[in-house]
């Protein structure tokens, strides 16, 4: 089974917005809002593909009336999840476009209680995947998340680690199974600046991180399991100025193959092609069919891995 966490779910509020022509007004086009998280994403990705999953999420489920929105929104998709919090809030995260800029702007989000790590691991069983995705909320201690990767791998499940900041750097002393994070966040993790996928394979070796993927937009990404490493490009690049949820739908692509058990030269190809619809299309109207479509734009190059 895929189990997929998100400790930081968030409520997304998308806003098309027209600046005031005249007096102090101006004009809001269109609004959207949506169950967000990195781990909903995914599971929108598998639900697609047919994949089972159990999605869990850090704060929900309880009387509060955003829990409540969250889960009917959750709902309308066919979606469900189980919550570890039903006290702490859900956070708010922002996509503004103006004038055809967009921004996007995210709420740091709310500590969940010291009881969410242990009750997660008890649902842990051998064979298992289990990916968490996201930030930690501000002011959670990232301890807690690599303690609870070195206990879930002794019980015999494979962790998959996609996250930033001090979680990513406190996560990978853990060792997780496989990890995916794109070349920004890599830099922050090792503490000094990554200028291209040319400098990874050195570097996650020397980390002893065996299996993972490194993504760098349209420059591609560097993929590697064991000794075999690959570099997967999308030709011709898709060149957009923000693109929400490509790296999301990389990772589920990726999760597809290997719940398939297809080698790596395959997870690399659907993985880059998975986050290349995204890129072209959006979250919402990403399609199996498209995604198998542009999997012929995929180039593959094999590294020396050494």
């Amino acid at each position: 089974m895929i189990h997929l966490f998100t400790a930081n779910p968030a409520l997304d509020l998308e806003l098309i917005l027209e600046r005031p022509r005249r007096g102090k007004v101006g004009l809001l086009r269109q609004y959207r809002l949506e169950a967000g998280g990195k781990a909903v994403n995914i599971a929108r990705f598998l639900k697609k593909w047919g994949v089972p999953y159990q999605l869990w999420l850090g704060a929900g489920g309880g009387r509060d009336p955003i829990h409540f929105l969250y889960e009917k929104l959750l709902k309308k998709e066919g979606l469900k999840a189980k919550f570890l919090d039903h006290q702490a809030p859900i956070r708010l995260n922002a996509v503004v476009e103006e004038e055809g800029r967009k921004s996007k702007y995210n709420h740091p989000g709310f500590p969940l209680t010291k009881q969410a790590w242990p009750l997660l691991l008890k649902h842990v069983k051998a064979g298992d995947f289990w990916v968490l995705t996201g930030r930690l909320p501000k002011g959670m201690n990232p301890s807690s998340q690599t303690q609870w990767i070195r206990e879930a791998q002794k019980k015999g499940a494979k962790v998959l680690l996609d996250t930033s900041g001090k979680a990513l750097k406190e996560g990978l002393r853990a060792k997780p199974w496989f990890f995916k994070v794109n070349l920004f966040e890599l830099s922050e993790a090792v503490g000094r600046p990554l200028k291209s996928l040319d400098q990874v394979s050195a570097i996650v070796k020397k980390m002893g991180l065996t299996h993972g993927a490194i993504t760098d937009g349209a420059k591609g990404a560097v993929v590697w399991d064991g000794e075999e490493a690959i570099l997967v490009k999308f030709l011709p690049a898709v060149k957009s100025p923000l693109v929400v949820g490509a790296g999301d739908a990389f990772l589920a692509g990726y999760l597809k193959t290997l719940f398939s058990k297809f080698p790596l030269k395959a997870r690399a190809v659907i993985a880059c092609a998975s986050g290349a619809a995204v890129a072209q299309t959006s979250i919402r109207q990403f399609n199996t069919l498209t995604v198998a479509g542009l999997m012929n734009c995929v180039v593959l190059k094999g590294l020396n891995n050494e």
